[in-house]
């Protein structure tokens, strides 16, 4: 379900990094107010950025080797998806609550279990025009890492606590890339603003998604042989009205 109004925003480059890229590249780019565009006609049959508009220059689809190449500089990470470089939004407190909730609750339960968690500053891979940052990532046994070790390649179980404004790119898209990897058996969606936790798991007869609202249910992972009560998950978590 690619939809480009579930993606986050695409990233505005300063003129900083424009210059950066610009020293890097083999071809010549324009920089118009945070976009980097390529110089030349648009070609029958080329790739098309989402925010090419006829008649203009194509903003620049950037290869994974000039992503890696610009996160690896970067002060902030961001989430790369078939040539377009994406912000990742910033949390509220209570997103941040819950993910330390989360990593209390199932680090507690993983000890001994030879699984274990990793947390948003490393990076999966779904191909090679997909990288991402999921919230939360669960690897059991030896995890396989790219050569600098910042890709995780194998994760079993992943977790996203939704965001406001990342609520159909978590729930829908990111869904459809977790599916493509061969060893992820779940995916947790936690949301934020109310009681409710989204479980889909891998079968022999497909995905199969459960809901879990209230709060004395408990989110079953047997893949990972354990289970989250979601009074654990929400501790301390004020629900707002609005």
């Amino acid at each position: 379900m690619e939809r480009l109004d579930f993606f986050p925003p695409p990233h505005r480059f300063t003129a900083e990094e424009y210059l950066a890229f610009e020293e890097r590249s083999e071809f010549k780019h324009e920089f118009i107010d945070g976009v980097i565009y390529d110089c030349g006609d648009v070609l029958p049959g080329d790739p098309i950025h989402p925010e090419y508009v006829p008649g203009y220059p194509m903003p620049h689809l950037f290869s994974a080797e000039e992503y890696l190449a610009f996160e690896a500089v970067s002060e902030f990470k961001h989430e790369f998806i078939d040539g377009v470089i994406y912000d990742m939004t910033g949390g509220t407190s209570n997103h941040s609550e819950i993910k330390v909730n989360l990593t209390y609750t199932l680090g507690s339960r993983l000890r001994e279990s030879g699984c274990w968690m990793r947390d948003s500053d490393l990076r999966v891979k779904v191909s090679e025009g997909k990288h991402v940052y999921p919230d939360l990532s669960v690897v059991c046994g030896a995890p396989l890492l790219d050569e600098d070790e910042t890709v995780l390649l194998n994760p079993v179980v992943l977790f996203e606590v939704l965001s406001p404004t990342s609520g159909g790119y978590d729930r829908y898209t990111k869904l459809e890339y977790y599916r493509e990897l061969p060893s992820v058996e779940a995916y947790v969606i936690i949301d934020q603003r109310e009681c409710s936790v989204d479980l889909h798991s891998r079968t022999d007869k497909g995905w199969l998604h459960r809901t879990f609202s209230d709060i004395d249910d408990v989110l079953p992972l047997p893949m990972l042989n354990c289970s989250l009560p979601l009074s654990e998950i929400y501790r301390g978590i004020i629900f707002s009205d609005n």
